[in-house]
């Protein structure tokens, strides 16, 4: 198995620690020139989709899982489970409610997602830096309204954002998934 220096940590980036797979969600270094440096970072196991902080020495060696990439198609949901379709192989492939996490409200049926696979299981997804959603409830639209006057809207997957006075419910407006807020609307070109 190949090992990092936590200096070439990278966000996404899968590690194995205590046996377990856990991806790198936060990273953070601290230290000066004349202390050593620290690696903050903030880790989800793949498997349970707890979070976990540890702290990395820069000299310590640690284990990257080798994942495999793939595309899957997110099919429907059901109880605690989330079940998605194998572009390749057509096989559906679960995770559970809590491997999502709260990652769920940028899920939308049929639509195409990475994941990453270890030993030929699905381990996580990874979303889009933006996602495209409906408006499906918000106050009526204020004509001249302005990009700096902010309303809050629910849209299709339940999610709710603050966006700007002058959208209304039918909407598509584009979502930073890292942030949760509301990036712009989508254009009428598509």
């Amino acid at each position: 198995m190949q090992t990092v220096l936590p200096s070439e940590f990278k966000k996404g980036m899968v590690l194995v620690l205590d046996g377990a797979p856990h991806v790198i969600e936060e990273l953070q270094v601290t230290g000066t020139a004349q202390t050593k440096h620290k690696i903050h970072a903030r880790l989800r196991h793949l498997r349970t989709g707890r979070f976990l902080e540890r702290t990395f020495t820069d000299t310590e060696r640690v284990p990257v899982a080798e994942v495999q990439h793939r595309t899957v198609q997110y099919s429907y949901a059901q109880g605690d489970e989330y079940v998605f379709l194998d572009s390749e192989t057509f096989e559906e492939l679960v995770l559970t409610a809590d491997q999502v996490g709260d990652r769920r409200v940028f899920l939308k049926e049929n639509e195409e997602y990475k994941a990453l696979f270890l030993d030929g299981k699905l381990l996580d997804i990874v979303l889009p830096p933006q996602v495209t959603l409906t408006i499906t409830e918000t106050a009526p639209p204020i004509r001249g309204g302005s990009d700096a006057t902010w309303k809050p809207a629910v849209l299709e997957t339940g999610l709710e954002i603050m966006v700007p006075l002058f959208l209304d419910k039918g909407e598509r407006v584009r979502v930073d998934t890292a942030t949760r807020k509301y990036v712009g609307k989508e254009s009428e070109k598509k």
